[in-house]
């Protein structure tokens, strides 16, 4: 068995995430925000040494590779977000691909929801939708994982890579784009 942990980008500043949230704003100003719902619960949680880190210092990942390889993680299931070529929070795993030093093996997911701000506002907003495309924009997307699919570290099965889809029921085309994007895995000798 390999375990596989899932890797949640969201631990740097986006000039996005200011806009909507505020500046300043990642995923730590909502760990801070935990509280207490029963008693003994230890809320909110702290890190280590306060190590509320950032994901786009490379001395980060390699933190988290060598604390991974420790405890017996396998790999990382890193969350990858496409908007119809919009990429959100994608500076870590792009970093992860150029330092090939950092030597855990990794996959992607994309997290294909649209992006409210219902989880902060009484006045429900789409802040980025997410639509599906044509073959055109699956060809774009697709070009986009190429490089990690080629990736030495990227997990594979039987030579294949492995992608996850978050919600792939809310996907209406969801059968021609699978179709699609294993026809130019074929291609590029997957």
């Amino acid at each position: 068995m390999k375990v596989i942990a899932w890797y949640l980008p969201q631990f740097h500043e986006t000039p996005e995430n200011n806009e909507w949230w505020g500046e300043g704003f990642t995923e730590w100003t909502n760990v801070k925000k935990g509280v207490q719902l029963y008693p003994d619960q230890y809320q909110p949680r702290v890190p280590l040494n306060n190590n509320y880190y950032n994901l786009l210092d490379k001395k980060v990942l390699e933190w988290q590779v060598e604390l991974a390889k420790k405890h017996g993680i396998y790999g990382f299931c890193m969350y990858h977000y496409w908007f119809d070529g919009k990429l959100l929070l994608e500076k870590p795993i792009e970093l992860y691909l150029e330092n090939k030093d950092l030597d855990l093996p990794f996959c992607l997911c994309w997290t294909n929801d649209k992006w409210t701000n219902t989880w902060k506002s009484d006045d429900p907003k789409i802040l980025i939708d997410q639509t599906y495309g044509d073959k055109e924009m699956w060809k774009k997307h697709f070009d986009y994982f190429l490089p990690f699919f080629k990736d030495s570290r990227y997990i594979t099965k039987d030579g294949k890579p492995m992608l996850g889809i978050y919600v792939p029921q809310v996907i209406p085309c969801l059968k021609e784009m699978i179709d699609f994007w294993q026809e130019e895995a074929k291609r590029h000798g997957f």
